[in-house]
């Protein structure tokens, strides 16, 4: 067993679970729930390839995510998706989001013990042409 990584893979059930667990909790702002879901390293990757709203940088620690989050919040409610379904993506536990004007985004998440510790947010359309909500 390699040092920091953990005996047993995490399940994909329970991926599932905190990704929907994570999804309602920024959908209504509810903080101290999304404390208790994300790793205090967790980091967040989003990809708007230019042609959608994304962070340009990797958001890393899980008060900056939180920030991040408001912000998406108060600036565009809709990107936390309207309509909601659980998914894998590229084989992790995850969601597709389709918003009110119809575009898709996904999010993915990586866990370790109970907690979040990344999440991939796709809204590049590009990428995202072969989803189907």
């Amino acid at each position: 067993m390699q040092a920091g990584r953990p005996r047993f893979p995490a399940s994909q059930q329970d991926g599932q679970r905190l990704a929907t667990a994570f999804h309602l909790a920024a959908a209504s702002g509810d903080v101290r729930a999304l404390t208790r879901i994300l790793a205090e390293d967790a980091i967040l990757f989003s990809d708007g390839g230019g042609k959608r709203l994304a962070a340009l940088n990797p958001i890393r620690g899980a008060d900056r995510i939180l920030r991040f989050l408001a912000g998406i919040a108060r600036k565009t409610p809709a990107l936390l998706g309207t309509e909601v379904r659980s998914a894998v993506v590229n084989g992790l536990p995850g969601l597709v989001m389709r918003e009110d004007d119809g575009a898709i985004n996904t999010m993915a998440i990586e866990h370790r013990g109970g907690r979040i510790v990344a999440i991939y947010l796709t809204r590049n359309p590009e990428k995202l042409r072969h989803v189907r909500f």
